[in-house]
């Protein structure tokens, strides 16, 4: 099966266009956010995995849930969507809009993983050390995983780097095994 993303791209790119043409970013981009998160609601999938239910009836209901936030373009892409069964791509046609939304205004998006959540200062100085590095402003959303044990990871379009005590452990244990 195809990745996700290369699903997602195509209908991202379009909704990106329909949305520049009508000078609508700021609108695409809240509609396609919120559907997205509608998509991923495990009430939701399970609703969407019924072999009773239609493309229009998953239209429907999403068109409900929406209501007055939905836009007739938006309820147009929506439909394609669920006619093509793509509804799982929701989520990654929204990230990818929003990646596209940020280059058109000249921002860059990062997400910081870290083991805790960072305080202030630490924010403070990961956020000039990105800034200087991408010479732009940079909008950094943090997100904590126990898992890393310590250290951060950080993504930044294709660009990432892996801080994390976990990673450094891994690449140990692999030296030791060869």
């Amino acid at each position: 099966m195809a990745e996700l993303i290369t699903i997602a791209r195509p209908y991202a790119v379009a909704a990106f266009e329909a949305a520049k043409e009508g000078n609508a970013l700021a609108e695409w981009s809240e509609q396609l956010t919120n559907l997205a998160a509608i998509a991923s609601d495990e009430a939701m999938k399970d609703y969407l995995n019924q072999p009773s239910v239609t493309a229009n009836d998953v239209c429907d209901l999403m068109v409900e849930i929406m209501g007055s936030n939905l836009t007739s373009e938006g309820k147009n892409l929506l439909t394609v969507l669920a006619e093509n069964k793509r509804l799982n791509a929701l989520s990654k046609i929204a990230e990818h809009f929003q990646q596209l939304k940020a280059d058109e205004e000249k921002r860059v998006l990062a997400t910081v993983i870290s083991a805790r959540k960072p305080t202030v200062e630490q924010k403070k100085k990961l956020s000039a050390a990105l800034n200087a590095k991408f010479d732009a402003e940079v909008e950094v959303s943090y997100e904590e995983d126990p898992t890393l044990i310590a250290g951060i990871r950080i993504r930044v379009g294709d660009w990432a780097i892996d801080g994390s005590a976990l990673s450094q452990l891994n690449k140990l244990g692999a030296a030791i095994a060869q």
